[in-house]
């Protein structure tokens, strides 16, 4: 059984008791110890079920409390994820409750209804469209698979592998909430298959095909998902793009040449050297960009956007493995990214990948 249904059950019992239910009752219903209990008791306060505990007595759940059971159907799953996304586009002052509100809802729902509600819904480990050894998923994102009239012909696909940087494209479309259809290539066969190299002559990942459009690069598949769907917001408005662009590109271009000089070839240019390299010298690239995100929690003005993503993906895998230094600044600027719902499912979905041998 796992935890989540497990904290269901409890609240089951507790709902079905008038009075007070002691811990060695709840602990037996579930063949579990109470320490256990203890633990789970824990988990099921910290997402707003309303517990007292009463020394001596037992548990009691406050009249009225919905989690963890809440038995929606689908059709008001559907409308509750809808209602959500809309206040949290709107980028106001309930931008950041509604996205807590997603959180602790889902924490309390079946894993099933738990994916409807977040966008998250994969459709098992069909083969994909390119190549033989291509994993084609779909998720339908919170507004679901019917996007009207000319859906067919704007589908959006895009084309990773779990270990690459088609995780920071994936960490996107997540904070897009569009529907898209995920292919997983293998390196050295899929990847190298005709039908995708149709599609990025290179053979490398992230690609993405929407409608007609193919657009590789990570960079430019962020630029080009943010202007793409303009409702997510995030691009800033056009008169305000100038830090957006300017860091976007700066970790697409000096970040990763000076990150991958340094860290991956161990070469580490003269002055000479750093003249003739748009990079310069990793030192100066990493004394920019700490001063770029010193103090603050995004990076191109007062809202996230696809900069923070780029910018914030490359510095949280650099600091994980070792290949940029550790520094206050981005100590403090990837932990509030590392905290969205969207950036944690992405992760979730890695760490999944990894155990399965990806």
């Amino acid at each position: 059984m796992s935890r989540k249904t497990r904290l269901q059950d409890i609240v089951r019992v507790m709902r079905r008791h008038e009075g007070p239910v002691s811990g060695t009752t709840l602990a037996e219903t579930q063949g579990i110890s109470l320490r256990t209990l203890y633990q789970d008791i824990a988990v099921l306060k910290a997402v707003g079920a309303d517990i007292e505990h009463v020394p001596g007595t037992g548990y009691t759940l406050a009249p009225g409390v919905l989690l963890p059971a809440l038995m929606l159907t689908d059709e008001q799953l559907d409308a509750l994820a809808l209602g959500l996304v809309k206040v949290e586009d709107a980028a106001g002052p309930l931008a950041a409750p509604a996205a807590q509100l997603r959180d602790k809802v889902s924490d309390a729902l079946p894993d099933d209804q738990a994916q409807r509600l977040t966008g998250l819904k994969l459709a098992g480990n069909d083969q994909g469209a390119v190549g033989q050894d291509a994993a084609s998923q779909i998720s339908e994102g919170p507004w679901g698979s019917d996007r009207g009239e000319g859906a067919a012909t704007d589908e959006l696909v895009f084309y990773t592998h779990p270990l690459s940087r088609g995780s920071i494209v994936h960490w996107m479309l997540e904070e897009l909430g569009v529907a898209y259809r995920m292919v997983v290539l293998d390196y050295g066969t899929s990847m190298k298959a005709a039908d995708y190299l149709a599609i990025n002559p290179m053979g490398k990942v992230p690609a993405i095909r929407h409608g007609d459009v193919v657009v590789t690069e990570t960079a430019a598949i962020c630029a080009y998902l943010a202007d793409a769907f303009p409702q997510a917001g995030l691009a800033p408005p056009l008169a305000l793009r100038g830090d957006y662009y300017r860091w976007l590109f700066f970790a697409a271009g000096p970040l990763e040449t000076a990150v991958s000089l340094n860290g991956l070839l161990g070469v580490h240019p003269d002055e000479r050297q750093q003249m003739q390299l748009g990079c310069g010298s990793l030192q100066a690239v990493l004394d920019t960009l700490a001063g770029a995100v010193a103090g603050k929690r995004y990076i191109a003005g007062d809202t996230f956007s696809a900069a923070d993503i780029y910018v914030g993906a490359h510095l949280s895998w650099g600091l994980q493995f070792g290949s940029i230094p550790w520094r206050p600044e981005f100590e403090a600027y990837c932990a509030g990214l590392n905290q969205r719902p969207a950036r944690q499912r992405c992760e979730a979905f890695l760490q999944q990948a990894m155990a399965q041998g990806a």
